[in-house]
């Protein structure tokens, strides 16, 4: 099976809320999560432990977070940009 991507969000949830990305990597392959993230093209954002060690810091808290979680299917990539006024 070829590795592909269904985005099932991409934006924010309402207005002046967080934008948040979640696709579905359909795969058999076992990926890195280098692979994944190149896949997903994630600009910046740093993983979820990463991040929110560093909640106070305004420059690492706007560049967001992602997860990467294995499922049945493959992975699930979940991404958020906090909202910027």
């Amino acid at each position: 099976m070829a590795t592909t991507i269904k985005w099932t969000q991409c934006g924010q949830r309402h207005a002046y809320g967080d934008s948040f990305y979640v696709a579905e990597i359909h795969t058999d392959e076992k990926l890195s999560e280098e692979e994944i993230l190149k896949l997903v093209n994630n600009p910046g954002r740093l993983p979820y432990a990463e991040w929110v060690k560093n909640f106070g810091n305004p420059s690492i808290y706007f560049g967001g977070y992602y997860t990467i979680t294995p499922t049945s299917y493959g992975y699930k990539y979940e991404g958020c940009s906090p909202y910027t006024d």
